[in-house]
């Protein structure tokens, strides 16, 4: 493979967690007690991204930080060697319909029109939205891209429609919101998520998830809930040493979610969302309140004043104003599920540029075709140049569709570590370090040799035996 086919591969390869099950089911490996690790890689990069943004009314302040940077997000998309990857961009808001109506209040009724539908009306002056319920930016031809929005500019745009407002719902629900987005309820939100791309959700909120097994939550009365959404945070969220006051302040330690109340468990939105994508097609990033497992209560003054509040975990000066983020256990819970395609960056900070471009990384480390984790590196063909592990490597042609078709690819005989042999075998595979591309405990990249390009809609899969480290 030229070196400039190899900078494709790494800029436009979709690829998987290496922490996924084990999977032989591609081809043949010798027999292994510890297992595989699996990739699957894309000739070319689709990443669905979901926003998910905190439209309460303590957000303005972060949401308008936010906005602002978005550039340094897609400066990090661009810093893919072969350029930005083919995007679908949608934002949502953390606000649904929670199945009753609260005095006068429709901020948390369907009328609030949020509940999981994909926003795009502007809510800043000069801005334009894209022509469809989401942004579309994909490659055509070379150096083409069909964009559906005005003006060429991805972060202003995405800047337009992620300033959602601060009149949602105060029962915070993204990881419901997620759901609703992605199962079908809404056709207008068709067309967003493509069969073989990555998924990727970002979720900005100061607050924990509210989102609710039983909707009699919010109609306790005050002697069986506290005040506001303390019914929410900590009361029926958390679980300590000693049981939760809703009368009174308090000092709790070793608290961790709640599986048995009127909340839903996050591990049943992290199985929503496998059955969505391939947990290893999946990224999953939080800019929240700092989790914490000693949690205390008692009276607030700021951004409100509240009598008795889960006390803020993290306080920052954002965009000149005061803010505080709450402890994010139930968050934090559903992010850790997906390990290394999980991340958590404070909603402290007074900027937020790292935190974006951290998260760009992710999505860049998740589509290089970097071989991590505790493979096994002994080769297994001594007599041929290179290294050669115990790895199974297949073309699909069609991922997750009726049609789906593969063929396994055979090694490449080697005329050196770098260097397939010219009459050798096409499609072929091979792997080299290359610690400038790949910053992996192996800095082992895989390469494909082919002697012409792959059908449209190609992937790459990749399964490789491991130690069991």
């Amino acid at each position: 493979m030229s070196r400039a086919l190899t900078a494709s591969l790494l800029a436009t390869s979709l690829v998987t967690s290496l922490a996924g099950c084990p999977d032989r089911s591609v081809a043949k490996l010798e027999p292994d007690p510890t297992g595989a690790q699996t990739k699957t890689i894309p000739v070319s990069a689709d990443i669905d991204i979901l926003f998910v943004i905190d439209n309460s009314a303590s957000t303005l302040d972060k949401q308008t930080v936010f906005a602002a940077n978005f550039p340094r997000f897609v400066q990090a998309l661009d810093a893919f060697p072969t350029g930005r990857p083919n995007v679908h961009v949608g934002v949502i808001t953390t606000t649904v319909d929670i199945g009753v109506q609260i005095g006068g209040d429709t901020a948390c009724h369907p009328a609030s029109g949020d509940d999981g539908r994909l926003q795009t009306t502007p809510r800043v002056a000069g801005c334009a939205p894209p022509s469809d319920a989401f942004i579309s930016d994909v490659a055509v031809d070379a150096g083409t891209r069909r964009v559906n929005y005005p003006g060429g500019d991805l972060a202003a745009t995405l800047s337009c429609i992620a300033q959602v407002g601060t009149k949602g719902c105060g029962f915070e629900s993204p990881l419901e919101a997620i759901k609703r987005a992605l199962d079908g309820r809404h056709p207008e939100n068709a067309g967003f998520l493509r069969p073989g791309a990555f998924l990727a959700v970002v979720v900005l909120t100061d607050e924990d998830d509210c989102s609710a097994r039983d909707p009699a939550l919010f109609t306790l009365p005050a002697d069986q809930a506290g005040p506001g959404d303390f019914r929410c945070q900590p009361l029926y969220a958390y679980t300590c040493d000693q049981p939760i006051a809703k009368d009174a302040p308090g000092d709790y330690t070793n608290c961790a979610v709640r599986t048995d109340s009127y909340l839903r468990d996050p591990a049943e939105y992290f199985q929503f969302l496998s059955t969505v994508k391939d947990p290893s097609r999946l990224v999953v990033a939080l800019i929240g309140g700092d989790p914490k497992t000693s949690l205390s209560t008692g009276p607030i003054t700021q951004p409100f004043a509240q009598d008795l509040a889960l006390e803020p975990s993290c306080s920052a000066t954002i965009g000149g104003h005061f803010a505080i983020g709450r402890p994010a256990l139930r968050l934090g819970d559903f992010v850790d599920r997906f390990g290394d395609h999980g991340l958590f960056r404070t909603v402290c900070q007074a900027d937020y540029s790292q935190a974006l471009g951290d998260i760009g990384t992710l999505l860049f480390q998740a589509v290089s075709p970097c071989l991590d984790g505790s493979l096994d590196v002994t080769d297994r063909q001594p007599a041929n140049p290179g290294l050669q592990p115990d790895c199974a490597v297949t073309d699909i042609v069609g991922l997750d569709t009726p049609d789906e078709t593969q063929a396994v690819l055979p090694a490449c005989a080697m005329t050196d570590d770098h260097t397939p042999a010219p009459a050798g075998a096409r499609p072929c595979w091979w792997v080299a370090p290359d610690a400038a591309a790949c910053a992996t405990a192996t800095t082992l990249a895989l390469h494909v040799e082919r002697s012409e390009p792959p059908a449209p809609g190609t992937n790459v899969r990749v399964s490789c035996a491991t130690t069991g480290d």
